[in-house]
């Protein structure tokens, strides 16, 4: 009995001291960035978290097999480096490819917000278009007289002028990051 329990022990050691060489040679040698298509990464991505999942329940599983005496003090540890490692590596890897992901992503809303608005431009002109050519625009054609403004009313005058349209470029720009932000959430909820 004493001799199994030596074997036992001795497997346990040699398989910490396995696990604790092979995580430095993984440390070592880090995997260079590979040029990845979006979908590639997206597909990676996705494998990658499924895998990590699967890793943080092998820990739970090893804590609890450890909690009801199933394995032994040797045993868990060695268990626990393993997945510990592997979870890294997940973490290190998920790192990487997510910006790669997430810049596809922008790349596709940016390109979808950039054809509605060119959608709803030409839409806009050929309405106007209609329009003008039925005859039904109230066009207004009078003459009026100019009279000379002093300088500073002009000056003034132009300054409330582009006070007024740099707001209305701002409250656009607020006007598209709403947009954005909807649908940056339609993607959340897609997920």
């Amino acid at each position: 009995m004493s001799g199994e329990l030596a074997v036992i022990a001795g497997s346990s050691v040699a398989g910490a001291i396995s696990a604790a060489l092979l995580d430095r040679a993984s440390k070592a040698k880090k995997p260079k960035p590979e040029k990845r298509t979006a979908g590639d990464a997206k597909a990676e991505l996705a494998s990658l978290t499924f895998e990590k999942g699967l890793a943080a329940e092998a820990l739970t599983r090893v804590y609890e097999a450890a909690q009801d005496g199933k394995i032994d003090r040797l045993e868990r540890d060695r268990l626990l480096v393993k997945y510990k490692n592997e979870l890294d590596t997940l973490n290190e890897r998920i790192a990487l490819l997510k910006p790669v992901a997430e810049y596809a992503d922008l790349t596709e809303m940016r390109s979808n917000l950039a054809s509605l608005l060119e959608n709803r431009i030409s839409a806009l002109d050929l309405k106007l278009a209609e329009i003008s050519k039925a005859g039904n625009a109230p066009i207004v054609v009078e003459k009026v007289q100019v009279m000379p403004v002093p300088e500073k009313v002009r000056d003034d005058s132009d300054k409330k002028q582009f006070k007024a349209e740099e707001k209305s470029v701002e409250q656009l720009q607020k006007e598209i990051m709403q947009a954005l932000t909807r649908l940056e959430q339609v993607e959340i909820d897609k997920d």
